[in-house]
């Protein structure tokens, strides 16, 4: 069964601060997720086999769901890579070239491309994708709803039960709890054709958008509830596994980017909330956000991890731990990764992490 000893689907965008957070984590609490990463060139790269890489570096010799991140902007067409991506979501013969990368990647689980395809179109895609012995999902974006919804439940309601997977996605939001009613709708409505012993992910992110009215001097607690609506959500479902996603403490690409460098600022995640350490009127730098963050009675300083120690290391130096705003985000998304894949377990001894991180 699909997805039957995981407890955590991150949704991860192809980003430095996503792979780096994702890389440092130790072995065992990748073993504890399967990752959902939205597909886009990496960096400079040429080609988009250098993103695979990527992903294969930071998730080694592991399984994990892959689908097209429409929110990547293609703005250059003499770009390889964007070019490759723009040819994956061709829908043409059932999305061919889609299923072609598919393909070539043993690893992936593939998302099965939807968009403007007839039931029986999905069909063909879906057992291209048995035929190769691979677990696929279903992945339905909140702000893309499709409107063959009922062709493609009929399509997955007639592929089995046994091999794939449901990811319900809410994208960002500024309460997970407001998207309560559509999860409910979704599964009640949508859904009730396809076997009930189908797992289903429930997935959204409320991380800050802006953080210029952060200014304290302690670091201010932002709650979080995805764990709420899952508890909720599951409470009023008929579905046999309801499993935890978001995205690892970010949120969906957007246009555009920061028109100056922002404060340089410290984010710690515990199990339901961010502490933001950023102090403009004090003139802060990266050490005074972290000796901030550790001063909290929240502060738990046994996680043994490398986003602990980045924070931990900032406190004697920022050359020696974070001193960009891209380290501040891959050490939280690493924090966060690891609390939520091993969410609600008793402590774990470092010391039995199977890997240990090195710092490049």
């Amino acid at each position: 069964m699909v997805l039957e000893n995981k407890a955590y689907v991150p949704t991860l965008a192809i980003r430095a601060s996503e792979m780096n957070g994702l890389e440092f984590l130790p072995g065992a609490a990748k073993d504890r997720m399967a990752p959902c990463f939205l597909l886009a060139p990496w960096a400079s790269s040429n080609s988009l086999e250098r993103t695979i890489t990527r992903i294969e570096r930071a998730f080694p010799n592991r399984d994990y769901f892959l689908d097209i991140d429409r929110y990547y902007q293609i703005t250059n067409m003499d770009s390889v890579p964007q070019q490759e991506l723009t040819r994956l979501m061709d829908p043409a013969d059932c999305f061919a070239n889609w299923v072609s990368f598919v393909r070539d990647h043993e690893r992936v689980w593939p998302c099965v491309q939807t968009r403007g395809q007839t039931e029986d179109q999905i069909r063909t895609q879906i057992e291209e994708f048995q035929n190769l012995g691979r677990p696929y999902c279903m992945r339905i974006v909140y702000d893309r709803y499709p409107y063959n919804m009922e062709e493609i439940a009929g399509a997955f309601a007639a592929g089995g039960a046994a091999d794939f997977a449901i990811i319900l996605e809410g994208g960002w939001t500024r309460d997970p709890l407001s998207l309560a009613v559509w999860f409910e709708g979704i599964i009640s409505g949508s859904l009730d054709p396809i076997n009930a012993t189908v797992p289903v992910v429930l997935s959204c992110t409320s991380i800050p958008k802006m953080f210029s009215n952060y200014n304290a001097e302690n670091p201010t607690a932002v709650p979080f509830s995805n764990r709420q609506l899952l508890d909720q959500v599951a409470r009023q479902s008929n579905r046999a596994r309801v499993i935890y996603g978001d995205w690892g403490s970010t949120r969906p690409r957007e246009p555009g980017g920061f028109a100056n460098r922002p404060l340089d600022r410290v984010d710690y995640p515990t199990e339901n909330a961010w502490y933001i350490a950023r102090n403009r009127d004090d003139e802060w730098d990266f050490r005074d956000a972290a000796l901030a963050i550790v001063g909290l009675p929240q502060w738990d300083a046994g996680l043994g991890i490398w986003g602990e120690e980045m924070i931990q290391n900032t406190t004697i130096n920022e050359e020696l731990g974070i001193d960009s705003a891209q380290k501040n985000v891959a050490a939280r998304v690493n924090i966060h990764l690891h609390r939520q894949a091993f969410y609600g377990l008793p402590s774990i001894d470092p010391a039995t992490f199977d890997e240990d991180w090195q710092d490049d």
